[in-house]
């Protein structure tokens, strides 16, 4: 765990980045860690960034698919993505503990990059019956190599979903179903290649309480400000620090 950890100005700014990250997710349902992890790693190794957030994704997503009320019914639609999302997480987090730093925040700030241009443009697509059924598992493997990397995974999943033609609270709670059964290997992953040892898990587990704040806060403004607004802001403001992080990759 790094020193500056025990700085009250970066802890106030953990915090700060936690909050904004799970109010994110509780207005629109998905982007805790593309916030938390693209504000984070401006500071701190983009390991520990993905270590920190780790637990709130956990808990943000059993909050979410558990209120939802479709469980059972999105588990029977989507299993064949949510086996593929989870088995590609493991391989994605083997890929990270192998990563040089420099290159890892490069190709995070790409990602970023790439990942909030797509959103903001929001490709208008629909995806038939048929089609569902070979572009879930495909789907399942990208976004979980990018989860197992750095627990992003909600762009490709939600403009999947979005392709599905779902509505706003189905949209929410099947997303919160497939990041929830990739978030338990994503753990297990991290534990076991070390990178959530006894001190990082503790941390983590504390940065909870921020996330969750910002959750219940997003989910009450949900249906008072215009969540496309915010969400273009958002995409934009992540522009600015996917490009700052490749820039810090690049020297």
């Amino acid at each position: 765990m790094e020193s500056l950890l025990a700085t009250p100005m970066l802890i106030i700014f953990i915090a700060v980045a936690l909050f904004l990250g799970g109010a994110v997710k509780g207005m629109v349902g998905v982007g805790l860690p593309l916030v938390v992890v693209s504000m984070l790693s401006s500071l701190l190794d983009p390991r520990l960034a993905v270590a920190l957030v780790s637990m709130s994704v956990v808990v943000s997503n059993i909050w979410q698919s558990v209120r939802s009320g479709i469980l059972f019914s999105a588990m029977r639609r989507f299993w064949p993505l949510i086996l593929a999302f989870a088995l590609s997480t493991w391989l994605g987090a083997r890929i990270l503990v192998s990563m040089d730093p420099s290159l890892m925040l490069g190709l995070l700030g790409t990602m970023v990059v790439l990942l909030s241009l797509l959103g903001l443009l929001q490709p208008d697509f629909r995806l038939s019956a048929k089609q569902e059924r070979f572009a879930g598992p495909s789907v399942g493997i990208v976004a979980g190599v990018l989860n197992g990397v750095s627990t992003v995974n909600g762009p490709p999943l939600a403009i999947y979903l979005v392709s599905l033609g779902l509505a706003k609270e189905a949209f929410i709670g099947s997303y919160g179903l497939i990041a929830l059964c990739g978030s338990f290997p994503l753990l297990i992953s991290y534990v076991s290649v070390g990178l959530l040892g006894p001190t990082e898990l503790a941390a983590s587990t504390i940065a909870v309480a921020p996330a969750i704040a910002g959750l219940a806060v997003g989910e009450r403004l949900r249906f008072l400000i215009n969540p496309d607004l915010f969400r273009r802001v958002l995409l934009l403001v992540l522009i600015v620090l996917g490009l700052n992080l490749v820039r810090r990759g690049l020297m």
